[in-house]
């Protein structure tokens, strides 16, 4: 996404958020969508900060390196930037390699062979990457972005016992039940990446891409563990908070075990709701599951590579968390519900920042790229303060 395309996203998150809030009776589900657009817009705003300073960051490089331009144009001959985002992250990577180098040109040594040859260097390829996937419990979940780190209350409110009553009936008190939860934050870090700088002066494949995606995928794979079985901090299981039903066979799962766990979310819950499990209890437990006329109760979706979902439990889509335990005695194999209203994970303004350092490995020879971040989570459970246990999420837990 451009920076003009960010800005213009911003903007219009700002416009939709006033258009929610200024109507008449505003409802409570119109203040969470426009509470939900502010996040996003602020989001954005740390996103655009980020650009801006790449492209500062880009318009010095230019200026000390004098890169040619096409048809340079503009006040006082300054030149006009016409490269994509893509090019631009190429030609940071590329002066990453020359500063390195502590030279402006790509320079090989060739030194003589035994044979009076010379010894050309190994050329490197693109990478082949390994990859892990991280499922899709942190995207299911609510993300609460603040811009510091201070405690903040999240309220929870049920009024679910109480009702309207006759006229002759002798006034009491019915107030709703309140109580609340508590969301903070740990300082985290990832274990910093050390690049060799002879690797960082041969190759050619983009290596400020490189140490993004690496940052990214342990940032995103650390989040998805957390969230589903706690840091033992500040970051609270999901499991943890909710209860619902066990299955009928020890260490099985089968069709009743299902109904129960859907009779079991109060329907106010199942719009937006999804099954949670791992692909292990998917693939092992599940796709031989059948119902009474012999029927498969796992639905697959042939797209599920581009949806993100593998298919459907009666009609509702099947998430896979790779974190989720696996089907065995005492284990939350499968979870059901609307995660989004069940869990609240935050994080800290501007999120994930990378930091460099050229000095600290500098006896090995190589450079060091060290993330931080500050994140928390909490189950918000509003079902839990009063009698009445109307939850948002319902697990099922294997006998």
């Amino acid at each position: 996404m451009t920076l003009q395309e960010m800005i213009e996203k911003r903007s219009k998150l700002y416009f939709d958020a006033h258009a929610l809030m200024t109507g008449d009776n505003v409802s409570a589900e119109q203040r969470s969508s426009a509470d939900r657009m502010l996040a996003d817009a602020e989001a954005l705003r740390a996103d655009i900060q980020r650009l801006k300073q790449i492209e500062e960051f880009d318009k010095e490089n230019r200026s000390q390196r004098m890169i040619p331009r096409e048809n340079p144009s503009g006040a006082a001959g300054e030149a006009v930037d016409t490269r994509s985002y893509e090019e631009r992250r190429k030609a940071t990577s590329t002066a990453l390699r020359n500063y390195l180098q502590g030279q402006n040109f790509d320079r090989r040594d060739l030194t003589i062979a035994a044979d009076g040859s010379a010894m050309i260097p190994e050329g490197v390829t693109d990478p082949k990457i390994a990859k892990k996937d991280a499922g899709s419990v942190y995207d299911l979940v609510y993300k609460f972005r603040s811009s510091s780190g201070e405690q903040i209350k999240v309220p929870l409110l049920n009024d679910l016992a109480n009702g309207f009553v006759l006229n002759s009936t002798a006034i009491t008190t019915t107030d709703p039940g309140v109580d609340g939860t508590t969301l903070q934050v740990d300082d985290i870090r990832s274990n910093p990446i050390l690049l060799e700088n002879s690797l960082i002066q041969d190759v050619a494949f983009d290596l400020t891409e490189y140490v993004e995606k690496a940052i990214t995928g342990r940032y995103q794979r650390t989040a998805a563990n957390w969230i589903t079985n706690g840091n033992g901090s500040n970051v609270a299981a999901l499991s943890s908070g909710y209860s619902g039903v066990t299955s009928a066979t020890a260490g099985a799962l089968g069709y009743t075990d299902f109904t129960s766990l859907f009779a079991t979310l109060d329907p106010a819950y199942c719009i937006g709701s999804a099954f949670l499990m791992s692909n292990t209890t998917l693939a092992n437990s599940v796709l031989n599951i059948k119902d009474k006329n012999d029927r498969p109760i796992f639905l697959q979706f042939n797209d599920g590579g581009i949806s993100g979902f593998a298919g459907t439990i009666f009609g509702y889509p099947v998430k896979l968390n790779p974190y989720q335990p696996k089907v065995a005695t005492g284990n939350v194999a499968v979870q059901f519900g609307n995660f989004e209203e069940g869990y609240t994970f935050r994080e800290v303004l501007p999120g994930v920042v990378i930091k460099k350092s050229q000095d600290r490995w500098i006896e090995l020879n190589k450079t060091g790229f060290v993330a931080f971040a500050r994140v928390g989570g909490a189950v918000t459970n509003a079902g839990k303060v009063t009698a009445d246990t109307t939850q948002p999420v319902v697990s099922l837990t294997i006998g």
